[in-house]
């Protein structure tokens, strides 16, 4: 008879369970992230997004993210990327350098942290610092966040004493490829715990993984301990099948120029400027006195009121098309009466979408202008797009040597496929 009563039990509890399950299975979560695009899940949302409301599979709209989409990503979504990322396994999971060791109880909870307490470097030209790292997989990540709770013990030099950076690389294992993507740091001193966030975190070209650095400059620092907690980094935007489909629409025919042909608009300045972001700036004029072949130029301006500053000069975004292969190039003047010495380079930047969208990728090749007398001839050949670009950004990039004023004439601007 107990027997039977306890079968009788487990079939019930069994039952039971079973309906629950399916009923919490059956759960989605509407998030609605930083931008107010609404993404749903099968888990509740991260700490980027904010939940507006629990609903059923079924009352899924139909037009937009599909179930199965983000069930398929292992919940992406909201995950923290990072391993021992609350520093409770001691600093497992990360590599160390020198100046970075762990405390048991020095977290926000009185729980492990990292300790960041760098050596203060010699006096010269080079910057010092002490690194903590963890390498992550982006996998269907399209835009990240980062996040970490900080304190510091005394205040430092300067804030930027301390960051967390993130860099872009093309290997699983962050070897290859490179790219500076942007960091959290604290706002300012404060004597107890600060939560720094940074949410614009877009993967660059054709990167595969992040490498997340927690760093310590140790002239800036001066000796001071900086303790980190809670560092973590996750996705809040992921791409979705229609955006990775093999089946994507081909480009139009009107994007693929005749080998030769500019793909420039307005490269040789003949009446003005039009055609050119930034071309509104009072740094930016035009000019109807010179000109390399003949008269027109694009006349631009470096200035700085405190010492040597680099910025963008003027810029622009064209279509590639299904070409293979480019040419870029520009003829460049120095003012002999500026009030300060400078330069100014040519820079390409490749695009994942069409009008300069998506994941970029600098081209490592940019060509600097050099200190001589009369009108040079810049020129980059056998310019090569990664898989699957669409576009670039061609920029004239602006350096001021000092205090004062740089001036620089630019013409004939032009970017020809040649494959």
């Amino acid at each position: 008879m107990k027997k039977i009563q306890i079968l009788i039990a487990i079939g019930f509890f069994s039952t039971t369970f079973l309906f629950n399950f399916s009923l919490v299975q059956a759960e989605i979560y509407k998030c609605i992230n930083s931008e107010g695009l609404a993404t749903y899940k099968d888990s509740p949302c991260g700490s980027s997004s904010t939940l507006k409301k629990v609903i059923k599979k079924d009352s899924l709209p139909k037009k937009n993210l599909n179930y199965e989409v983000v069930i398929s990503k292992n919940n992406l979504l909201g995950k923290n990327l990072l391993l021992n990322s609350s520093f409770e396994n001691n600093l497992t999971d990360w590599r160390v350098q020198l100046g970075g060791f762990w405390t048991q109880t020095g977290g926000i909870k009185k729980s492990g942290a990292l300790v960041m307490q760098a050596e203060i470097p010699a006096e010269d030209k080079y910057i010092h610092e002490t690194k903590v790292q963890q390498c992550v997989l982006l996998n269907e990540g399209k835009k990240f966040g980062l996040y970490a709770q900080f304190r510091h013990t005394k205040e430092p030099e300067k804030v930027n004493a301390n960051r967390a950076n993130v860099v872009w690389y093309e290997s699983n294992d962050c070897t290859a490829g490179g790219q500076y993507g942007g960091y959290i740091e604290p706002k300012k001193y404060i004597s107890g715990w600060q939560e720094l966030r940074n949410e614009n975190f877009k993967p660059a070209l054709g990167a595969k993984a992040a490498l997340i650095t927690i760093v310590q400059r140790g002239r800036y620092a001066l000796g001071k301990k900086a303790l980190w907690d809670n560092i973590s980094f996750e996705a809040i935007e992921v791409f979705q099948q229609s955006e990775n489909s093999s089946s994507e629409k081909p480009l139009k025919d009107n994007d693929t120029l005749q080998l030769g042909k500019n793909y420039i608009k307005n490269g040789a300045f003949n009446i003005n400027v039009d055609s050119w972001r930034g071309n509104k700036s009072k740094d930016v004029t035009w000019i109807g006195i010179l000109g390399d072949k003949k008269p027109g130029a694009a006349k631009i301006d470096a200035v700085s009121k405190t010492g040597s500053i680099g910025s963008g000069g003027i810029s622009q975004c064209v279509n590639i098309g299904s070409n293979k292969n480019f040419t870029l190039g520009a003829s460049f003047k120095r003012e002999e009466r500026s009030i300060q010495k400078g330069y100014a380079a040519l820079r390409l930047t490749w695009y994942g979408g069409k009008n300069c969208s998506g994941g970029g990728k600098t081209a490592n090749r940019a060509q600097k202008t050099k200190q001589v007398v009369g009108w040079q001839r810049l020129k980059i050949d056998d310019l090569t797009p990664p898989f699957k670009a669409k576009s670039a950004l061609i920029e004239i990039i602006k350096v001021v040597s000092g205090k004062g004023t740089f001036t620089a004439y630019w013409d004939d601007v032009y970017f020809v496929a040649t494959e």
